[in-house]
């Protein structure tokens, strides 16, 4: 709270005047103190805020000469009785107040205690104004307030400087003046700025607006608010607002809109609230949607419920490893999110890079295939197998047949390798003919396995057993007469639930080295 100190000047003989002023109690953050002097002429009445003249003790002469020394707003009051009313008269115009003797200790006091209020008044108001200058200078913003006619009546430092004009050359004066714009290029160009104030006017409410000014020969994009000023009576009586410089910004924008447009790849932009703010061409060609359904939009509105697929259906959804992949009939999209930061690190939203890696994508799984696939006979190979085992827990219905060739290294021996390959050729397209590929492998040489599941008891394994030594003996030895080939077979069940693979194919090799003891050609289960 400020405090002021309040000089107050009297010239009187009268000692009952000055008790009564002394009566009186200084305003809040006051204080007075009396000054007089008997020689009117010889005062030092610089600072006095109240200067009190009693003409029985004060020249008549002296009146305009102490009324031009005082300070502006000093408060002059005039004490008279009928004896010097001629000088009132004369000299009436000179003073704020006029005390008339004989003094009333209520009159004078309740007079003097409104002089010191209305001081207080004046000292607050401009306090305050000097409060809302120093805080609308100190913003970057251009800040004003206007009239109902659209005079300027205050602006900020950022104003005068936008305009390359004093706050005395634009307070008072018009929109033309001040842009130094005439209305024939107002009208022709893109300015709203006094059809905005209208809006504000008529509306009664504050508005935004994307306004383009004039500055210094150059134009400059702005993000303004106004609002309506209204008076005690709720009446419009002017405007105020403020106007945010978003050129450099809007510039930005473009180059940052020039730099996605050029990429190679699609780009979805999001806030914070993963809300679309920007997408490319690109983006727009390949998922075949038009801006007006991205923008403003939540991302996830554009997936399923499951968040497996697009609601058109065109892309699959699917997670491979660290990487989301979108899968289309042709293509295949990987998206990249990386979030976007502001100046404090705190999230402000996300970019996504959709990037096509369709031919990357095939040859991966090409050499992954090629990896894990026999390359004589298509099956899946034992490394298949053992990647199967590592990742899959065997359950209780599992089974594992083991099939091993007899007598397959006298073929190789006595018709060749090639006769070999093709004996295993002919065994594994009867094997793919009876069983799903997924299920078969081929482990190397002539001993192959295949994996059933939810097998329930013996009797579905012992089915397949039979399946593969009577489909033998039917399209692969037939076709080999010359040679004695046959199969046997070893079979596993997991009875544990804690048993793993390893344990499981222990017991189908064995099982089968049981069918290669009894004769060959046949199937044995393992037991105990």
């Amino acid at each position: 709270m400020y405090q002021r100190l309040l000089n107050i000047f009297m010239a009187t003989r009268n000692p009952q005047l000055e008790t009564f002023l002394r009566g009186v109690s200084p305003q809040e953050g006051f204080s007075h103190q009396f000054i007089g002097r008997p020689d009117i002429a010889e005062a030092d009445i610089k600072g006095c805020a109240v200067i009190i003249l009693d003409f029985d003790a004060v020249a008549p002469e002296c009146v305009a000469k102490i009324h031009e020394a005082k300070d502006e707003h000093a408060i002059m009051i005039g004490c008279f009785d009928a004896g010097s009313f001629p000088v009132l008269a004369e000299w009436h115009h000179l003073f704020d107040q006029v005390w008339t003797s004989p003094f009333g200790e209520d009159r004078i006091q309740t007079s003097f205690s409104g002089i010191l209020r209305r001081l207080k008044e004046r000292e607050d108001a401009l306090l305050n104004r000097k409060y809302v200058d120093t805080l609308i200078d100190s913003l970057p913003d251009l800040i004003w307030f206007k009239d109902a006619r659209g005079a300027h009546l205050k602006v900020n430092s950022s104003f005068c400087r936008t305009v390359n004009k004093t706050k005395e050359q634009i307070e008072g004066r018009g929109h033309y003046y001040i842009w130094d714009i005439e209305p024939d290029e107002y009208a022709q160009g893109e300015y709203i700025c006094l059809e905005s104030e209208e809006i504000v006017l008529n509306k009664k409410e504050t508005c935004l607006f994307d306004e383009t000014v004039k500055c210094g020969g150059e134009l400059r994009k702005f993000k303004t608010y106004k609002s309506p000023i209204f008076d005690t009576d709720g009446e419009v009586i002017g405007t105020t607002g403020f106007a945010h410089d978003v050129t450099d910004l809007q510039n930005l924008m473009i180059e940052l809109n020039i730099l996605i447009e050029s990429l190679p790849f699609a780009i979805m932009v999001t806030d914070k609230e993963n809300k679309v703010t920007i997408v490319n061409q690109k983006f727009i060609d390949i998922f075949v949607l038009d801006r007006s359904e991205l923008i403003g939009k939540s991302v996830d509105s554009f997936l399923n419920e499951t968040g497996t697929y697009t609601r058109s259906k065109r892309w699959i959804i699917e997670q491979d490893e660290d990487d989301t992949l979108l899968i289309s009939k042709k293509r295949i999209l990987k998206v990249h999110d990386e979030s976007l930061l502001d100046i404090f690190g705190v999230l402000a939203g996300h970019i996504y890079l959709f990037s096509d890696i369709t031919l990357e994508y095939h040859h991966k799984n090409k050499l992954l295939a090629d990896a894990n696939t026999d390359y004589l006979t298509k099956l899946n190979n034992r490394r298949s197998l053992q990647d199967f085992m590592r990742k899959t827990p065997p359950h209780p219905d599992t089974a594992l047949l083991l099939a091993d060739l007899d007598n397959f290294k006298e073929v190789n021996d006595q018709y060749g390798h090639e006769e070999g390959d093709m004996v295993l050729v002919a065994f594994a397209d009867m094997l793919l003919q009876i069983f799903p590929a997924e299920n078969l492998f081929r482990l190397g040489g002539d001993e192959f396995a295949l994996l059933l599941h939810n097998v329930g008891d013996s009797n579905m394994p012992r089915q397949c057993a039979e399946q593969i030594l009577a489909g033998f003996a039917e399209k692969v030895a037939c076709k080999f007469p010359h040679t004695d080939i046959s199969v046997s077979i070893g079979i596993a069940m997991d009875d544990d639930k804690e048993e793993n693979f390893g344990e499981l194919f222990k017991k189908a090799d064995m099982a089968l080295y049981e069918s290669k003891k009894a004769g060959k050609n046949v199937y044995k289960f393992w037991s105990r």
